[in-house]
């Protein structure tokens, strides 16, 4: 899995922002958000995603990998990812 090839993405102090150049559409993350797409471009799986998500975060119900697993899932249905 990885970025689409028009999509660009950078860090900010708040999260992060991802640029679908093309349409021109920009996104705007939050921390969690940015962490997920860092996890990406660093070639990750969508498991391992979860594994380091959820050390990061020190989350022990199972919240951030239902909130990263549809964040995934909106990243693919809006053409932001490729597998």
């Amino acid at each position: 899995m990885r970025l689409a090839k028009y999509v660009k993405f950078r860090e900010e102090k708040f999260g992060g922002v991802l640029f679908e150049t093309r349409s021109e559409k920009v996104f705007t993350l939050n921390a969690t958000g940015a962490a997920v797409i860092g996890e990406i471009q660093a070639g990750c799986d969508q498991s391992d995603i979860f594994v380091h998500l959820k050390e990061r975060f020190r989350d022990s119900d199972g919240t951030i990998e239902r909130e990263a697993a549809a964040f995934i899932a909106d990243l693919r249905n809006k053409g932001l990812l490729e597998e």
